[in-house]
């Protein structure tokens, strides 16, 4: 997928990337509607959730807040598997370069006398090559929430990638391509057989083509890259994609000349929201989600160009199931301290110490994880 600068086709100077993002992520659980409030701010206008008796009760990417009338409060928060479906177990990316690997696993579920799997709402991709093109890669990684949300990721996956490569400008102008391809794949799930009205997926991808590269964005998932230090010993970790949150100035901006209502994150972990109809959600971008584009919730991504520096050693992307525990240079150390492994280790390193985060933490409850790596640098030369 290419993508380019902040707004598509203009030229405008790339942005400096930061360092790591600290804070916790806005989505902890991908979920079905909860309740977390019963109270309202006056007419019709959710208040800020009531804080949480635990991470889930906080961080859900969703919330929703009761309609009085509304007498049925059994709101499930997952979808459970049942071992056997294929949206249970991990899936690998098969990948025909060694540089790049792709894996995600299901998260877990508190049930009576243990835990479980639950049906895995990410998806992950790593495409190469590309475009046909030796020197092309494609990955990604996609992150469902709501009642449909492992359908919205998986119908993401089975179509963007597609959408980018037939559009006419892929070649010429990737930044314009990128976003119009989200934006086409949003319509095209509006369209489709997936219920998409309350559900919604992150969409975060990296098209790189030799030694240039495209970050496109849509929620909360990352990509981050780690570069060598002087004597390279040590790595630093530089996010090149950027959360969209509704408190976000320039998000809550378009949300409210939209008509909607931001309620700002809270002490108590609970993220800021963007309410529509009672429900909150934690992103101000997203495919799907489409009861929200009412009040400012869109697909398109913000897009950003890059060009790999000669000491840059390692791209990750992920979703928060790996950021939610762990900050951008914790990863970047785990990928340094494994850098010298295949690739799928180093996947498989991020994955077990986010999933060990995730049991010190939480319990029995974890995200699903999802986490691509390309090593740099990556491309077969000739």
């Amino acid at each position: 997928m290419g993508s380019a600068c902040t707004k598509a086709g203009d030229q405008q100077p790339q942005p400096q990337q930061g360092q790591g993002q600290e804070e916790r992520k806005s989505k902890g659980a991908d979920a079905e509607w909860e309740a977390e409030a019963e109270d309202t701010i006056g007419e019709n206008v959710p208040a800020s959730p009531v804080k949480g008796k635990n991470f889930r009760d906080r961080r859900l990417t969703m919330s929703q807040v009761r309609d009085p009338k509304d007498k049925d409060r059994q709101k499930r928060l997952s979808v459970y598997g049942d071992g056997v479906d294929n949206a249970v177990g991990p899936t690998i990316e098969e990948v025909s370069i060694p540089s790049l690997a792709a894996k995600s696993i299901p998260g877990m579920e508190p049930v009576p006398g243990g835990s479980m799997a639950k049906i895995n709402q990410d998806r992950a991709i790593a495409v190469y090559p590309f475009l046909e093109d030796p020197k092309c890669a494609l990955v990604g990684v996609f992150d469902g929430h709501g009642r449909q949300g492992d359908q919205v990721s998986a119908f993401v996956k089975a179509n963007l990638a597609g959408l980018l490569e037939r559009h006419v400008l892929i070649a010429s102008k990737p930044a314009i391509a990128l976003k119009e391809t989200y934006v086409e794949c949003d319509e095209e799930l509006a369209s489709s057989d997936v219920e998409a009205s309350v559900s919604g997926s992150t969409a975060v991808t990296v098209l790189v083509k030799d030694q240039t590269y495209w970050v496109a964005n849509a929620g909360d998932s990352r990509a981050v890259i780690g570069r060598w230090k002087p004597g390279k010993k040590a790595m630093t970790a530089h996010d090149v994609s950027f959360d969209q949150k509704p408190d976000t100035p320039s998000e809550m901006k378009r949300i409210i000349a939209a008509g909607g209502h931001v309620t700002p994150s809270g002490l108590n972990g609970a993220p800021a929201r963007v309410w529509h109809n009672f429900r909150g959600l934690a992103m101000a971008r997203s495919i799907g989600d489409h009861n929200a584009a009412g009040v400012g919730v869109i697909a398109e991504p913000e897009v950003h160009q890059y060009t790999f520096d000669k000491d840059d050693a390692v791209l990750v992307v992920g979703s928060d199931g790996v950021w939610e525990l762990l900050d951008s240079q914790q990863v970047i150390d785990i990928a340094m301290q494994h850098y010298g492994e295949p690739t799928a280790d180093i996947v498989d390193h991020i994955i077990e110490a986010a999933a060990y985060q995730w049991k010190m933490e939480e319990g029995d409850y974890r995200d699903d994880i999802s986490c691509v790596v390309m090593k740099l640098p990556w491309a077969p030369v000739g």
